[in-house]
């Protein structure tokens, strides 16, 4: 019986909130507790009201059932070892690897922890009915890039590839001949003149594998090689490129490592434990995790990063691996800057996010993936004033929120903060967003937007530096602008602070953004500064009054802008 596999759940759509997910359960009275419906439909809640995930049905009038949220989330962490089954001893709790997953203090480190995950996890199992013989999805895939390279083809696999071909491989034994079938795939397509014509191919292409296979239509392949590569990526071995997965650079040396193993599946006896710790990994042994440092240290120098270590010769093998990892993480940072850099010649797109954000407040136009409306919001603005690239700190410090290794957005910045904080050489913009539209906007954003500015005030007051509030939201509620016009903190002294918030309306930040990269210009941020002050000179006027001012002083600033672009 022919059948294409997936890795983890086809319906959880973003994975990299796993780990979220994961610590709310271990935080909550649910851990352990997880069987029956009821406590399958606590699960969902638990994971909205921690805004691990949106169950929209949840926010409906009457609420609908939302058990189903819970199971698929249940299944998808037992499915990758990090809670245990109900068959094992201590149903539905944490497993060792699934604790070090939520201690993971950095994204190399979190993706170890998927990568251990990825490594053990193989189908069918005790967890997961599959035809046999037993494989490693995680071990296809690698095989196939390496052969791919090693037959002198371009290592990579386009998602049409995983959808035809690569997510039916089973066997080891199989790979050449995928690999060919991948060849000849390519050579066609070159073959093919319009576009059009190339996507009939790959649609009669992916109709006729999905005619001998069992209960899998066409449409489903699309879904599996999505899932697929958004769980490969997890590990961090990948990166996505035009819809093409491929090694990330550095690495391709843990992954020549990996590969040079023989596979042989788990034993059923020992499969279990061995993915709830984790599969041992080639730099697990001091030799292989001195290469993969040496190699992560070449790829730093190679960009101009001054790079000291000590003897590796005299270290264990724990330090090694948190060198290793914190090595990684110096190289990301590298890619980082090497992003924010780009942010000025990217400015298009930024705007596209940003009027997309305008549209809809759960889709965002279809630019916006489902249910990710509130991290894309802080991530598009962080994009933005990286494209005005005067920043004194660095991408990292100026953000709160997680990113991934492709630079999107995990999730929201957590509480206790600002969800921004960009620093220039004279001031400081301490931006917070919302999508919350209604009069609950002030209860929600009055007190933490300005005890978040507050915070920040007497700090950077010390080296001489201006701090201002700047609130973004689709709509602003005239009650939250009240409460900034007033802008009063008192310090725990009982001393008054006065804070200097603005208010703006994600379409008027739109707007400025835009007619200030108009021509070969980029916007100015002493422009920015410029306009924030001209608006805190009208909060003298009643609420709904400095509302329209502050329209009036953004339509102002735009059209100068025009005439002089």
């Amino acid at each position: 019986m022919e059948k294409a596999w997936y890795i983890g759940n086809t319906t959880i759509r973003n994975p990299k909130r796993l780990k979220d997910g994961l610590r709310a359960l271990s935080q909550s009275p649910l851990h352990g507790n997880l069987v029956g419906r009821e406590n399958e439909l606590e699960f969902a809640k638990l994971l909205d009201s921690e805004e691990v995930v949106r169950v929209e049905r949840l926010h409906e009038t009457p609420p609908r059932d939302a058990s189903d949220v819970g199971r698929k989330w249940r299944a998808a962490l037992m499915q990758l070892g990090f809670i245990k089954p109900a068959f094992a001893d201590r149903p539905f709790t944490i497993t060792p690897n699934g604790l070090r997953l939520i201690n993971a203090n950095s994204l190399p480190s979190e993706q170890e922890c998927f990568l251990r995950a990825l490594l053990a996890h193989q189908i069918p199992s005790q967890i997961e009915n599959f035809p046999e013989p037993k494989f490693s999805p995680l071990r296809i895939v690698l095989e196939v890039i390496t052969g791919l390279e090693k037959a002198g083809l371009e290592a990579w696999i386009s998602m049409d590839e995983m959808a035809s071909i690569v997510q039916l491989v089973r066997r080891i034994e199989d790979v050449d001949d995928a690999i060919k079938r991948i060849a000849g795939f390519r050579e066609k397509l070159t073959e093919i003149p319009t576009l059009r014509e190339r996507r009939a191919f790959i649609n009669e292409i992916r109709e006729s594998v999905a005619s001998y296979l069992d209960s899998q239509q066409a449409s489903t392949l699309k879904d599996y090689a999505d899932t697929n590569f958004r769980y490969l990526k997890l590990t961090g071995l990948f990166v996505e490129n035009g819809r093409r997965l491929i090694i990330a650079d550095h690495k391709k040396t843990i992954v020549e490592q990996i590969v040079s193993q023989p596979y042989s599946p788990i034993a059923e006896e020992e499969y279990l434990e061995t993915l709830w710790n984790g599969a041992k990994l080639p730099t697990d042994s001091a030799p292989q995790a001195i290469e993969a440092i040496e190699a992560t240290i070449h790829l730093l120098e190679r960009n101009g990063e001054a790079v000291t270590i000590p003897n590796l010769e005299e270290l264990d093998v724990a330090d090694l691996s948190h060198l290793r990892l914190q090595l990684e993480d110096d190289w990301l940072k590298v890619l980082e800057m090497q992003y924010a850099k780009r942010q000025p010649e990217e400015w298009e797109e930024i705007l596209a996010y940003l009027r997309a954000l305008t549209q809809s407040t759960r889709t965002g136009g279809g630019l916006i993936p489902q249910g990710e409306a509130p991290a894309y919001f802080e991530w598009a603005l962080w994009r933005a004033f990286l494209a005005i690239n005067s920043l004194e700190n660095k991408p990292w410090e100026a953000r709160r929120f997680r990113i991934d290794q492709e630079f999107l957005p995990v999730g929201t910045a957590p509480g206790g903060g600002p969800d921004m904080i960009f620093e220039f050489d004279t001031f400081v913009v301490v931006a917070e967003v919302t999508l919350t539209t209604s009069s609950r906007q002030e209860a929600a954003e009055g007190e933490p937007v300005r005890r978040h500015v507050a915070q920040l005030v007497d700090h950077y007051a010390q080296q001489g530096k201006r701090v201002y509030g700047l609130f973004v939201a689709n709509k602003v509620d005239t009650n939250t602008a009240e409460t900034y016009r007033i802008g009063v903190w008192y310090r725990p002294d009982d001393s008054r602070m006065a804070l200097d918030i603005v208010p703006l309306t994600l379409a008027q930040f739109a707007d400025l953004f835009e007619a200030g990269f108009t021509g070969d210009r980029k916007l100015d941020y002493r422009l920015v500064e410029q306009v924030i002050r001209n608006c805190l000179v009208e909060s003298r006027s009643e609420a709904p009054e400095w509302k329209r001012r502050i329209d009036e002083q953004i339509k102002s600033t735009v059209q100068q802008l025009q005439r002089s672009s």
